[in-house]
């Protein structure tokens, strides 16, 4: 496993996204409704001096068969993406870590030279020694071998065609508990010490798992309806419940939120160890004149303002 190890210092600050999907500009590119909302909070981070990490499928290479094609439609995306690039690997501030469906970076990242040169795309990242952070996508069997051919196939021949007719989709973790629960649970599980050996990790060494894939923001291992069912003790006939929160797992969600991003942010402590924020990036009406804005919002952490 190609593994970038990472160190936090009490001036490094690191912002996650992950699940961009990047796509062409047609009706079946999920990203295109959000990319002014992104192209801020790049803006946002870069000034700040923030380290990005895009945490698998920032590209849509499942549905788009050609690199360029996504490069011309976003090019605004991707020239600020360059401004957090070096082609020092210990003066870079962009980290690329592949997912399943831009699972093409894995042995062609030379193709990515010309806009960032001498990047290296990565399986995953290791911060400070013991917090993974991957794509997630290695949690879920439907996503690797046969099975993963098979939805790429369908994704490629048929699925963007009924997108770009208007279809919405029905599949999607996201709107999917069921599966985003085994996922989520599975890697939860990773993080307390049942990683597989597989991954060629030491076995105890990783105590803190930080994905995506599946769309869904986790905060210490509780997704955000999960902690309002846990605080408000309330919730409805069938959804799952959990009692307490655990700081081994947490999700970034995903770009592809309707009218929305979610990332986490990566920041000093106080105690010396890194915080944790799950943060949100989206429109809101300002003013007596209602004008309408971008701005951050912080869903979970040390100074819990709002909710997603």
């Amino acid at each position: 496993m190609k593994t970038v190890n990472l160190f936090t210092a009490p001036d490094s600050r690191f912002i996650v996204f992950s699940d961009a999907h990047r796509g062409d500009g047609t009706g079946a590119d999920d990203f295109a409704a959000n990319s002014l909302i992104f192209k801020c909070a790049l803006d946002y981070y870069l000034e700040e001096g923030f380290t990005l990490i895009e945490l698998g499928d920032a590209e849509e290479l499942w549905e788009v068969k050609r690199f360029d094609q996504i490069y011309i439609t976003h090019t605004s995306i991707y020239e600020r993406l360059a401004a957090f690039h070096d082609r020092d690997p210990q003066k870079t501030r962009y980290i690329k870590i592949w997912g399943n469906h831009d699972l093409y970076w894995q042995d062609n990242e030379e193709a990515l030279g010309r806009l960032f040169p001498g990047i290296v795309v990565y399986e995953a990242a290791l911060l400070d020694g013991h917090m993974l952070l991957w794509h997630g996508h290695q949690a879920d069997p439907s996503c690797s071998g046969t099975w993963a051919r098979v939805g790429k196939f369908f994704v490629r021949k048929f699925w963007t065609a009924m997108q770009r007719w208007g279809f919405r989709d029905p599949t999607r973790a996201a709107n999917n508990p069921g599966r985003c629960d085994q996922i989520d649970e599975t890697l939860h599980n990773w993080a307390n010490g049942a990683l597989p050996d597989a991954f060629g990790f030491e076995t105890g060494k990783i105590d803190t798992i930080i994905a995506g894939h599946t769309h869904r923001p986790v905060y210490e291992n509780l997704s955000l309806t999960e902690r309002m069912y846990l605080e408000s003790n309330i919730g409805t006939q069938g959804i799952r419940r959990k009692f307490h929160s655990d700081p081994a797992y947490y999700n970034t969600g995903s770009c592809v939120h309707p009218r929305c991003i979610t990332g986490l942010e990566i920041t000093p402590g106080k105690d010396g160890k890194p915080a944790f924020t799950l943060i949100k990036w989206g429109y809101a009406a300002q003013g007596a004149g209602r004008t309408l804005a971008i701005e951050r919002e912080e869903l979970e952490g040390n100074n819990k303002w709002g909710r997603f």
